[in-house]
């Protein structure tokens, strides 16, 4: 089981306790052991310490990783300030023997010294590349299928690149990796990379703060359920400025939700117990469209094989070869895909469109995985047709195989052409193996 030294900074604890709450938790759940740093104190931040001076941020920092040190495992950090701060004075002690020299000669005054035997890690660090995807595929319960998440990485998870290595600072890929695990899906979106401002707030310049956070908070109302983070100061942007714009008549509903909440959800923890509550933006909207969409998807998988579905969709390569949209535009058949993936199963069992389809499997030859749209449109017909609904002369068809057995009966025409009687028909016959197979359907329900 990996033991990690657990440093939460001065924001969680004193601002935030559900975000300790839900790291905790998830991190158990993963099998990891967590110690706390007895003796710690602010990492210092960046922001507001480091203008004291370098001789007094790097000290501080660096009494921080020797009383790490003596706990003997890696620092994991869920703070991005905190893990700034931390790696960059870990790598430039071990990369300047004189500076390190420096800061120990000061810290031997409390019998510390600062080696470098231990690694500073950021909670995404850790959960992308030591647990692993896998592993925590392996552990959700409810999937985010369907949400629409904003990746917030935030500054200071990925930079500065001179010390912070673990992804690219300006097109990171691991954090969105770790919301797709959970099924969701990360968004691209134009202010994804902006900082939240927050830094603006200890500049005395709060209006200036909150009008770059309600930048990225209008994007993002237009086209995600919710922002994902792991930097409490980010946090406190995000939900806190957006509450002060929505008393002022501003409500933009965003869901801010940080990452080991999510995690936790998709775990099958509840908002109470993630003390979701705390939030000064409800997510309750959230959580409700959420249990709507996993509860869709759920019922939907009973009758469609989804992953097939959403490759289909995704590809879309075949859409152009459809003889019907030749000749009709408004049926485009991906269209439909999505709309079924989206939520609409009722609305597509009630429309025409489905039925204009001709089942010329143009679509299955041309289809990479043999999907074929096709299939997927046969499946919503007979959903139709389970519930009595479709075009009069399909429906007038089906009646006549029930009772006749034929779609058509013989006619004088064969005697004229001098053919012989048709034979018997297994009308009946076909009528009781048919009335069998609804009975069976009956008890399944």
């Amino acid at each position: 089981m990996p033991e990690y030294t657990l440093f939460l900074g001065c924001i969680i604890p004193a601002r935030f306790p559900f975000m300790e709450k839900s790291t905790r938790l998830v991190l158990s759940e993963l099998g990891c052991i967590l110690h706390d740093l007895e003796g710690a104190t602010c990492c210092p931040t960046k922001s507001i310490i480091r203008p004291m001076g370098d001789q007094a941020w790097y000290i501080a920092a660096a009494r921080n990783l020797a009383l790490a040190e003596r706990a003997e495992h890696d620092l994991l950090v869920p703070c991005n300030g905190c893990y700034s701060t931390l790696k960059t004075v870990e790598v430039d002690l071990k990369i300047n023997p004189h500076l390190q020299e420096k800061v120990n000669a000061i810290l031997s005054s409390a019998g510390l010294e600062y080696r470098g035997t231990i690694e500073v890690k950021h909670l995404v660090e850790v959960l992308h590349d030591e647990i692993g995807i896998s592993r925590i595929k392996q552990h959700i319960i409810k999937p985010f299928e369907g949400m629409r998440i904003a990746a917030h990485a935030g500054c200071h998870m990925l930079r500065p690149s001179s010390s912070i290595f673990f992804d690219d600072p300006n097109k990171p890929r691991k954090f969105d990796a770790l919301i797709e695990a959970l099924g969701a899906k990360s968004i691209e979106y134009e202010t994804k990379m902006l900082c939240c401002g927050g830094n603006l707030n200890t500049a005395d310049e709060p209006d200036d703060a909150t009008a770059l956070a309600r930048m990225k908070l209008l994007e993002v109302t237009k086209k995600a359920d919710a922002i994902a983070l792991t930097c409490p100061s980010c946090f406190m942007q995000y939900d806190s400025r957006q509450y002060l714009l929505q008393k002022s008549g501003e409500k933009l509903n965003v869901p801010v939700i940080y990452y080991p909440e999510m995690l936790g959800l998709a775990m099958g923890f509840t908002a109470e117990e993630l003390g979701m509550d705390m939030h000064r933006i409800d997510t309750e909207e959230f959580l409700s469209k959420w249990d709507s969409k996993y509860n869709y998807l759920k019922e939907l998988r009973e009758v469609f094989d989804l992953n097939s579905v959403r490759r289909c969709y995704e590809c879309g390569a075949c859409v152009n070869d459809c003889p019907v949209m030749k000749v009709t535009p408004d049926f485009n058949p991906n269209e439909i895909i999505g709309r079924l993936l989206s939520g609409e199963l009722e609305a597509l069992i009630d429309s025409h469109t489905i039925w204009l389809c001709v089942d010329c499997y143009t679509c299955y030859e041309l289809c990479p995985q043999k999907t074929g749209m096709n299939k997927i449109l046969d499946k919503l017909k007979h959903l139709a047709l389970v519930k009595g609904k479709g075009p009069k002369g399909f429906m007038a068809s089906i009646e006549m195989f029930k009772k006749e057995g034929r779609l058509g009966e013989p006619t004088s025409m064969r005697k004229k052409l001098k053919l012989p009687e048709p034979p018997r028909s297994g009308a009946e016959e076909l009528k009781k193996l048919l009335t069998l197979i609804e009975k069976g359907e009956e008890n399944e329900e």
